[in-house]
């Protein structure tokens, strides 16, 4: 004997088919799942439908025959755009187009939608804003003006200035900055400055290594 029985299960009803035979002196039962009750319905956009694909819009004439020339350019970065973009204007999903160019979906989905917005735009690579200047024209100054000094004049014990010795005077005005920072101020700016050690004499054994840097 069959019969149909509802479960809940999560808070879901689902259905199955329930049978009965007897085996001996016992009933058994044997049970077939047929499904939700109420099926779970596809995600909807805010209009009610089904959410849309992500694809390309209709190219212009002007669109099409740069993506198409773009296809052979020598970059990797435009031709890999040309190809995304062409891949889905022919129809296919964003899943299709991982697959065949081996690719991530956030990087193909983002390209979309920048051509969707941009156009052609898409292929024009963005400058680089560069690395942030790390010192203030102040503090700039203020290198520049103890380059120009005397380093006892400064207090301190020794008279010629080293690259090392400046970054280390700066750090103890509050001023970070790294030696070939300080070298590059003193080619652009064209400081001539002495590294020569003057002769030095002492009975210290030890001398020579308490003055090096």
């Amino acid at each position: 004997m069959t019969h149909i029985e509802i479960y809940t299960i999560g808070g879901r009803k689902y259905k199955y088919e329930v049978t009965n035979f007897r085996t001996g002196n016992k009933v058994k039962h044997k049970k077939k799942y047929l499904g939700a009750v109420e099926p779970i319905n596809r995600k909807l956009n805010k209009k009610g439908g089904r959410k849309a694909k992500l694809k390309v819009r209709k190219l212009s004439t002007e669109e099409s025959v740069f993506v198409k020339k773009s296809l052979r350019h020598s970059g990797s970065y435009v031709k890999d755009r040309a190809r995304i973009i062409e891949l889905s204007s022919e129809g296919k999903t964003i899943k299709q187009i991982c697959e065949i160019l081996k690719t991530d979906k956030k990087k193909v989905g983002r390209i979309i939608n920048l051509f969707n917005e941009e156009g052609i735009k898409v292929f024009e690579r963005k400058k680089n804003p560069g690395r942030p200047k790390r010192i203030t024209q102040e503090e700039r100054a203020k290198i520049i003006s103890y380059l120009n000094t005397e380093p006892s004049k400064l207090g301190l014990h020794f008279n010629n200035w080293s690259r090392n010795k400046l970054a280390q005077f700066a750090k103890q005005n509050n001023i970070k900055i790294s030696p070939s920072q300080i070298g590059r101020i003193i080619k652009k700016e064209e400081i001539k400055y002495k590294t020569k050690r003057s002769k030095m004499y002492s009975t210290d054994k030890n001398f020579l290594k308490n003055i090096r840097d």
